[in-house]
């Protein structure tokens, strides 16, 4: 009973930051329908999406991914003990990177050129495209400061199981995109959206910044040795996450020499296989890594909230990468297709999505698995697996793209995803034999649903799916 009111209780929390980034995921999918309508995957959609991934590169260095994994466990481990010291040290960090990053995005924006070289050089092929790219990198940049910020509010929320709101937050991000670009796009052009990211990420960070006086946060100067502390952390954790950030900037590179259109087809497709990771994947790790850390730092046995995180990951991430692997094409032209966006570039999308969607379960128990690993405040582990897994990446694309262009480089994402999971279980296959039956049982409820012919209106089967899939769930007692 006590292990099923904890499956609940983590479960309502997954929800609740689902739900956020349900809506986050959904308005982002509306900014993608605006770029594909406005911009199409022609010249300007690609220089900006080659523009806006050059600060991501560092966003899971300073952002998400390697601050959240380096400052959440500390700063649970210092609440834990007094909540004064837990903020003077989050005063104390605040500062540093406040001066850091400053610091960062002024450097990065006078070399951008550099940059984009670096990232985009088959650009330089098309008249005017890479001298736009540099433009519009140098517009984006200060975005990296914006939501390094926002994503240390996040890390801090989700110690106090905020998660709606820090699911919630990325709205602010694509309402202002979406907005900014459908005003001003007819005077500035591609432009216009890159101002909409700017001011996005402000707004991001300023919706979170006031609910953390209601946990008792006070600004003040200070120094606090934590930062020490997290500084040593991240170091291994930034070159983690330096081999992921190469893989997606090497893919980048390569699709700039492909077809015209690779780096949009490429990154509309991953928009759509990033809701349900983003919903279900990183919600699942993000509500785990607080929860494993505070285990950790009171010295109690972590092993039933590491299985339920698991089990949660699977059933929320399995079930949906098989149904959108059936509904990858309707899907995909309901969402894009109008404006300057053709069926070709409907057809091309869908067939990399479905290459793409193979990854969501893995990467999802990665997130969880990483979890364990960094409340253990064991970063290196994960750090050099992300670089082995970065090199059979770049391998497997290599080897692809004879026969498959610019899709080779979404199998291979999913293909190395696999491979890391496979690197980061070795310390706890005994513990993932136990939920071994459990993922039969899953794979069995979530197959069968896919003989299901697709309806005269394929887009009902979102509907059909769930219908057969949950009680299914149910009766082989997969929700408990």
């Amino acid at each position: 009973m006590e292990m099923q009111c904890s499956s609940f209780k983590t479960l309502k929390k997954v929800f609740g930051f689902s739900t956020g980034t349900f809506l986050s995921r959904i308005t982002g999918l509306g900014r993608e329908m605006v770029f594909a309508y406005l911009f199409g995957a022609g010249m300007e959609m690609d220089a900006f999406r080659v523009a806006f991934n050059i600060p991501n590169l560092f966003r899971d260095f300073f952002a998400e991914g390697g601050l959240n994994a380096a400052f959440v466990p500390v700063f649970t481990e210092y609440m834990e003990k007094d909540k004064k010291e837990g903020w003077k040290y989050f005063n104390s960090f605040f500062l540093f990177l406040f001066l850091f990053l400053s610091f960062f995005v002024a450097l990065c924006i006078i070399f951008s050129p550099v940059l984009v070289n670096l990232v985009a050089g088959g650009f330089h092929t098309i008249p005017g495209k890479f001298e736009l790219t540099v433009s519009l990198t140098r517009l984006c940049f200060p975005f990296l400061l914006l939501i390094s910020l926002a994503a240390m509010f996040m890390g801090a929320l989700t110690c106090f199981g905020r998660f709606f709101i820090t699911g919630f937050a990325p709205v602010f991000l694509n309402l202002s995109i979406i907005g900014i670009s459908l005003l001003f796009s007819q005077r500035l052009g591609i432009k216009a959206v890159a101002l909409g990211v700017l001011a996005g990420g402000f707004l991001q960070a300023a919706f979170q910044y006031p609910f953390l006086f209601f946990h008792g946060y006070r600004p003040s100067l200070s120094f606090h040795p934590g930062v020490i502390r997290t500084l040593k952390l991240m170091g291994p954790v930034f070159i983690g996450f330096a081999a992921t950030r190469i893989n997606v900037a090497v893919n980048t590179f390569i699709a700039s020499f492909l077809i015209p259109g690779a780096v949009s087809y490429l990154a509309y497709a991953y928009r759509l296989m990033q809701l349900p990771y983003g919903m279900f994947g990183v919600a699942v790790s993000t509500v785990a890594l607080p929860e494993l850390s505070r285990k950790v730092s009171r010295g109690e046995d972590e092993h039933e909230a590491f299985l339920r995180a698991v089990r949660i990951s699977l059933l929320l991430t399995l079930p949906v990468a098989l149904l959108l692997y059936k509904v990858s094409l309707p899907l995909v032209r309901l969402l894009y297709e109008r404006g300057n966006f053709m069926a070709v570039d409907s057809l091309e999308t869908s067939r990399t999505l479905v290459l793409y969607l193979i990854a969501i379960p893995f990467l999802s128990l990665s997130k969880v698995l990483q979890s364990m690993y960094y409340a253990k405040k064991d970063v290196k582990t994960p750090m050099r697996i992300s670089w082995i897994t970065m090199g059979l990446n770049i391998t497997i694309a290599l080897l692809l793209i004879p026969y498959l262009d610019y899709r080779a480089l979404a199998l291979s994402t999913s293909l190395s995803a696999m491979f890391q999971f496979l690197l980061l279980s070795i310390p706890y296959r005994k513990k993932l034999v136990e939920v071994s039956d459990y993922f039969l049982k899953l794979l069995l409820a979530s197959s069968i649903p896919l003989f299901i012919p697709l309806p005269s209106i394929p887009l009902l089967y979102l509907f059909i799916y769930p219908l057969i899939f949950l009680p299914l769930a149910f009766i082989l007692k997969l929700v408990r």
